[in-house]
C-alpha cells in the first residue's frame, strides 16, 4: 500500500549528529554589535560548540574564543 507524500516525510528520521569530529560551522552571516563584539551565525555541521573554547577560522588563519553559544536567541551552554 502507497503513502503520502507527508506520510513518507513524517516517517523520515534525522540522521544522527557527528559529535565526535572536529567544530565545522559554515558562517552564513556576521554581525557586529556594538556593546557585544562579532557575533557569527550559522549551522553546526559537526562536533559540539561550548562557550570558552578556542576556533580556527578557515581559510584565514583567524583565532577567536567562543564567549556564548545561542539558539534562537536563548543562551545554551552546548551546540551540536
Amino acid at each position: 500500500q502507497s503513502c503520502t507524500l507527508l506520510e513518507a516525510l513524517d516517517a523520515l528520521s534525522p540522521p544522527p549528529r557527528e559529535t565526535d569530529k572536529p567544530l565545522r560551522i559554515p558562517i552564513v552571516e556576521v554581525y557586529k554589535i556594538g556593546g557585544i563584539g562579532t557575533v557569527a551565525s550559522g549551522r553546526i555541521e559537526t562536533g559540539v560548540m561550548r562557550p570558552g573554547i578556542s576556533v580556527v577560522f578557515a581559510p584565514s588563519g583567524i583565532r577567536a574564543k567562543v564567549v556564548s553559544v545561542e539558539m534562537h536567541h536563548r543562551k545554551v551552554q552546548e551546540a551540536f
